[in-house]
């Protein structure tokens, strides 16, 4: 269970280290200065969009306010049940040693759909390689049109043993017509 009244004086002792008043702080959040109240009189917390915005202003993690010594488990099924879900995968993608499909197939596909992002913008420290045999045909598929386009450099050559005849014909085709830069070393 979440010790509201802990988290309310995290965030209230985070906001004066900010040099903010609840006023400022409910302004910039687009609330109320009563909700800021709520939340630091542990009667309430912020909604999870409030609590990342909350996190981005104060500069801190929501694993910071969450406390997270309450997040110890890697039952990720049970984390994503009972904790806030971008606290349970902030906490997964922090971790050294990542197994990605202990989480990737409990994500929805917004949130799946960011990982792919976060991978392809280079701020997550997991691999296409890692990823790949998770992935469903549409996401393979928008991860090789984000390749193919230019916008996000990758050697298929990595995962070719990984991908399916028809994805394999698509990536020599590209190659072949000059819109894929890496020489693909494997045949059919």
């Amino acid at each position: 269970m979440l010790d509201l009244e802990k988290i309310g004086h995290k965030i209230a002792s985070k906001r004066k280290e900010h040099n903010l008043t609840q006023n400022e702080l409910a302004e910039a959040l687009y609330v109320t200065h009563q909700a800021v109240s709520k939340w630091e009189n542990g009667k309430s917390i912020p909604s999870i969009e409030i609590m990342f915005e909350l996190t981005q202003l104060l500069n801190i993690t929501i694993d910071y306010l969450l406390d997270n010594a309450e997040i110890d488990s890697d039952n990720y099924e049970l984390l994503l049940q009972q904790y806030p879900r971008e606290a349970v995968i902030s906490k997964f993608l922090q971790q050294k040693t990542k197994e990605i499909d202990t989480i990737f197939y409990l994500l929805n596909n917004h949130e799946r759909t960011r990982i792919i992002e976060q991978i392809i913008s280079g701020t997550i420290d997991i691999t296409v390689q890692e990823l790949w045999h998770c992935l469903s045909k549409k996401e393979r598929t928008y991860l090789l049109g984000v390749i193919f386009s230019d916008k996000f450099d990758y050697n298929l050559n990595l995962i070719y043993s990984q991908l399916s005849i028809s994805e394999r014909k698509t990536a020599q085709n590209h190659h072949r017509n000059g819109k894929y830069n890496y020489q693909l070393h494997i045949k059919l």
